[in-house]
């Protein structure tokens, strides 16, 4: 695959929520140790595609789990504690500080089992024209944010947990910043609820995650 000559240090940031209390809302599906493991799996689909990037300079995790903290030691990236566990805001701000080191942070989530090495380098290229500027893409129920690109890493805040799209999109218009809106399908798919773990196991695209929903279920 072409990559345009990297001109810019672009850092992504993975918030983990503690494994156990994560995806409650597959409980009716899954136990607490199939959603843990399937959590994992994600985990390790979004990690290997963000780790083998040219277009990724550095990758944070932020997280309390021990079991997240050994995976990011197995792809070589930057382990965040993040001990309070106070919501994917505070999360972030962990991260933040080692952020203002690069040209531009990418915030996603650890539930894109989909993504691919076209939706980074996508990312990359969105935001080389503009000092100033936030790419998002949203999630496919329109509510969450998938992906919150800002160049520069502190050019506005950011407003997760609570129709975060609406709120990024708000955030992003009412500051001096360019605004693009990056809609992939791979991207904008997560992992929340029962038919999402459906749509995955139906879907085309070979991942972790995906081959362990289909030994269990």
């Amino acid at each position: 695959m072409y990559y345009t000559r990297l001109v810019l240090r672009l850092c992504a940031i993975v918030p983990v929520k503690n494994l156990a209390r994560g995806k409650s809302r597959l409980a009716t599906l899954l136990s607490v140790e199939k959603r843990i493991n399937l959590s994992i799996a994600m985990l390790r689909d979004v990690l290997g595609c963000l780790c083998s990037s040219p277009c990724i300079d550095s990758v944070i995790i932020v997280g309390s789990d021990p079991i997240v903290k050994d995976i990011a030691g197995e792809f070589n990236a930057m382990f965040v504690e993040d001990a309070y566990e106070q919501g994917v805001n505070s999360a972030v701000a962990l991260a933040d500080d080692i952020a203002r080191r690069y040209d531009a942070s990418v915030v996603l989530p650890h539930d894109i089992p989909l993504i691919s090495e076209l939706d980074v380098l996508m990312l990359y290229t969105s935001m080389l024209k503009h000092e100033r500027c936030v790419v998002i893409t949203p999630s496919s129920r329109l509510d969450g944010t998938n992906i919150l690109l800002r160049r520069p890493p502190d050019v506005i805040k950011t407003h997760y947990d609570e129709d975060s799209y609406i709120l990024h999109l708000n955030e992003a218009l009412s500051s001096d910043v360019r605004l693009k809106i990056l809609l992939s399908s791979r991207l904008m798919f997560d992992v929340d609820e029962p038919d999402d773990i459906y749509a995955l196991m139906s879907s085309n695209h070979e991942c972790n995650a995906k081959r362990y929903l289909m030994s269990i279920l």
